[in-house]
């Protein structure tokens, strides 16, 4: 069977891949395929689970960004990974807001796209607008040892230690060109998805 790739260019080195081992032309709501980041001959996991919904969500956020609706809340002051992270130290000080689904959370989740586990460290990807109206995609990291045993973690550090090194993963700036063809494939994926089931 021929793998199908599913590309979301960033940079001519980075790419966003889905690879495809089904035609698109069968797959239904709950396929799953991993989304990668490609650059300098590695990948990074960014999501998996149903493709349907990861691009339902991409394709929400985009159309927000796109129309320069997706500000940052003046509360996030810091780097949105940084505030990610003392987020979950200690939920203290932080604005909650209530979204659609019913869940209350950090109002820094209204920016946030996908989430994945690359060996024990856990990656988030967001989409918001930043001060400038420039459309902003930014991969940043969790802490990984907040939901273990650290006497069983050979290579624990302390959290205090972990985050004086933090620095996001990845800032892109999307041209609106690029958003563009991001969107019209994301909206192209879900029509052909919605298709597949009403056929």
């Amino acid at each position: 069977m021929n793998n199908t790739a599913i590309l979301f260019p960033l940079t001519n080195a980075q790419k966003i891949i889905i690879t495809l081992e089904e035609p698109l032309a069968v797959v239904s709501w709950c396929y799953e395929e991993n989304i990668v980041l490609s650059q300098n001959n590695s990948q990074l996991l960014l999501a998996d689970g149903p493709i349907y919904y990861n691009m339902q969500q991409l394709s929400d956020l985009l159309t927000k960004a796109f129309n320069n609706s997706l500000p940052l809340h003046e509360s996030i002051k810091s780097d949105i990974g940084y505030l990610l992270n003392e987020y979950h130290k200690s939920k203290k000080g932080f604005i909650i807001k209530e979204f659609a689904n019913g869940l209350s959370a950090w109002i820094g989740y209204e920016y946030f796209l996908w989430q994945a586990q690359n060996s024990n460290i856990s990656y988030s990807t967001w989409l918001y607008n930043d001060a400038d109206k420039n459309i902003i995609l930014e991969i940043t990291q969790l802490y990984p040892y907040f939901y273990c045993d650290t006497k069983k973690e050979p290579n624990y550090i302390p959290y205090k230690n972990w985050i004086k090194t933090y620095q996001p993963y990845l800032i892109a700036k999307l041209s609106r060109e690029t958003a563009q063809q991001w969107l019209e494939q994301a909206e192209y994926i879900i029509k052909t998805v919605d298709d597949n089931i009403t056929r």
